[in-house]
């Protein structure tokens, strides 16, 4: 999972250490010294410059003008609604914990967002993003998020859905931590055809990059009821806790991604924050749908639950 540098002890659960914070000021040029222990998202806003907005908004414009159809803000408000909910049962998730065979309590979690990323992709908004938006270079996902931290509106907007101040600090710096493992997540046409080597692709069955993000992320939280059912006997209760992380994180994006659809329907969104919005949400998906497998779908024998031991009673 991890590629080039080892994004694993940089990823942050919903709070953010020192380390992990210095390394983000860092990617921004910044030098932090000190604590800067509880920093919020207003906090690094003022530490963080807000970047090359001219060239965002000109990539925002090309989205908005690349989509084959139109827009339903009407349908995308219903369902930012009750995508809204799902974060509500996520408590309820961490107290059930192993769901029971045949379950289907994390699947209720997408409903909404699988009824938004068909509308998105039926206007053609996932294609017009890969074509008119760069791949995620580090260079890319710096720049973004510089304009990320100004959107004024992001920590009423998290804090909305359950998301605490500590948490949307981890949301933003995780993105900027694995910037080199974002880095190896393609457009399509940069995929070698399938006629060309061994491990090729047919373009014309792979998504658009910002589909397969949004669209993996549903489908691994689909599948959590029967992973780990599955796997209960390796299940500890810290797996749980990182899989409603990565979850949460996940649907979070996902939220991010269908707000700015909906604004842009709406013709309330700036250029910038439409690209900036549409990049953020991406990563998001991105990096907790790679850590999720690791942390409750591929267990490693020395992470697994204590075995137990058979019964010798007769």
């Amino acid at each position: 999972m991890a590629y080039g540098t080892n994004p694993e002890d940089r990823y942050s659960y919903g709070e953010v250490s020192d380390a992990d914070r210095r390394e983000f000021l860092k990617a921004l040029g910044i030098i932090a010294g000190g604590s800067i222990a509880g920093a919020t998202l207003r906090d690094l806003r003022g530490e963080v410059s807000s970047g090359a907005a001219g060239e965002l908004a000109e990539m925002g414009e090309a989205v908005r003008a690349g989509l084959t159809g139109t827009l339903d803000a009407a349908l995308l408000t219903e369902e930012l609604a009750g995508l809204e909910e799902s974060f509500e049962l996520l408590p309820q998730l961490a107290a059930m914990g192993v769901p029971e065979q045949g379950a289907s309590a994390y699947q209720e979690l997408t409903t909404s967002a699988w009824a938004i990323n068909d509308h998105l992709a039926e206007v053609g908004f996932f294609a017009s993003a890969e074509e008119n938006l760069p791949a995620f270079t580090p260079e890319h996902i710096e720049e973004t998020t510089r304009q990320l931290l100004h959107i004024e509106e992001l920590p009423a907007t998290l804090s909305e859905i359950g998301f605490a101040e500590g948490e949307q600090t981890a949301l933003v710096t995780n993105i900027v931590n694995a910037r080199e493992q974002l880095s190896w997540w393609m457009k399509t046409p940069a995929y070698p055809p399938a006629d060309a080597v061994d491990d090729g692709v047919v373009h014309e069955y792979v998504a658009p990059l910002h589909q397969r993000a949004a669209e993996g992320s549903l489908l691994w939280i689909d599948g959590l009821d029967h992973f780990l059912w599955q796997r209960e006997p390796l299940i500890t209760a810290e797996m749980i806790d990182r899989g409603l992380w990565d979850t949460k994180s996940m649907l979070g994006g996902y939220y991010l991604l269908g707000s700015a659809a909906r604004d842009l329907a709406a013709g309330d969104i700036a250029d910038e924050h439409l690209t900036t919005l549409t990049t953020a949400s991406t990563a998001l998906t991105i990096i907790s749908q790679e850590f999720l497998i690791n942390d409750v779908v591929r267990i490693l024998d020395e992470d697994r639950a204590p075995r137990t031991e058979p019964s010798t009673a007769r």
